[in-house]
């Protein structure tokens, strides 16, 4: 069964009040400073709560009455907060605390909202980890795109992800996605996906240019994830085929505009892809007030204003 647009984009964008969350006794907040920077589930915090408790000292901080994790005063500081996480992370992940530490990434995603650090960094937490927190994420999209040399007919490269992928096994995918992880830069990000899931060389990877950001506020089975996608689009030769490299890629597929509109609808993209594709539409003219009833709605989904600190 079709599903329209509107529903595709609120699909991924399924937290549509904040204020309502955060006064949910099914969430505590977390904290850095006065800083909130995350929701954790109330379910989880008995679990965080042990593991903090077993380390000497303590990095974690729990206020019962307002429902609050924070860290603890000797953790001042982005290092200390870092190493500290670590180790209890780690703890938790032997102990197998929360489920999503099964699937441990050894990529470390930054929480931002702590002035006092240079870049605004926090601390650095374990990837599995983020939706647990319900920290704001970031990652780069990049939308692979061949034009016609006679009609100037745009196909775009679809990745089809691998069956033994942790998230969304077999689900359709932009030609080239991924986290922002370990301290790197957008520009960084983007030749280094490039290269892992497609086997874009970097002087082509570089030719990408930035069309913006995506926003959205959704809910996966470990947490809240409010994160934020830059979108780039990268024009390939018409004779450059991506292939698989790191294993995380079944298969590559370049498929007409009007095809890739027909599997959104058919919920065969990975939510957040649907919605980086229709961002694209939008912006290049496939989706117009007049041919989308829900043209305004659907930018407001996909354009979400998130309440929590970012770069």
């Amino acid at each position: 069964m079709k599903s329209s647009l509107l529903e595709i984009v609120q699909w991924c964008n399924c937290i549509t009040d904040f204020g309502a969350i955060v006064d949910s006794p099914s969430y505590w907040q977390l904290l850095v400073g006065t800083q909130l920077v995350g929701l954790i589930r109330t379910g989880e915090v008995p679990s965080l709560r042990t593991a903090s408790d077993g380390q000497s000292p303590p990095p974690l901080e729990f206020k019962d009455c307002e429902r609050q994790v924070t860290f603890a005063a000797w953790c001042d500081s982005r290092a200390k907060r870092t190493d500290a996480m670590a180790k209890l992370l780690a703890q938790m992940r032997h102990e197998e605390s929360w489920a999503s530490l099964a699937k441990w990434r050894d990529e470390l995603y930054p929480i931002y909202g702590d002035p006092s650090d240079p870049k605004g960094i926090a601390v650095f937490i374990e990837r599995a980890s983020a939706s647990n927190f319900g920290v704001r994420t970031f990652g780069v999209h990049i939308n692979g795109i061949v034009r016609n040399a006679e009609t100037g007919g745009l196909s775009m490269w679809i990745a089809r992800r691998s069956a033994t992928k942790s998230m969304w096994p077999g689900y359709l995918d932009q030609v080239v996605a991924g986290g922002m992880g370990n301290g790197i830069g957008l520009t960084e990000t983007v030749v280094k996906e490039c290269h892992e899931e497609g086997g874009i060389p970097a002087e082509l990877a570089q030719t990408a240019t930035c069309a913006g950001t995506i926003q959205y506020f959704t809910e996966t089975d470990q947490g809240l994830q409010p994160e934020t996608q830059f979108v780039y689009d990268l024009e390939l030769p018409n004779d450059f085929v991506p292939r698989p490299q790191d294993g995380e890629v079944q298969e590559f597929n370049l498929w007409p505009i009007p095809e890739v509109i027909e599997r959104i609808k058919l919920k065969q993209f990975k939510p957040n892809s649907a919605v980086c594709i229709v961002d694209f539409l939008i912006r290049r003219g496939f989706i117009t007030p007049e041919n989308e009833p829900d043209y305004l709605e659907i930018i407001d989904n996909i354009h979400v204003k998130l309440p929590l600190p970012g770069f």
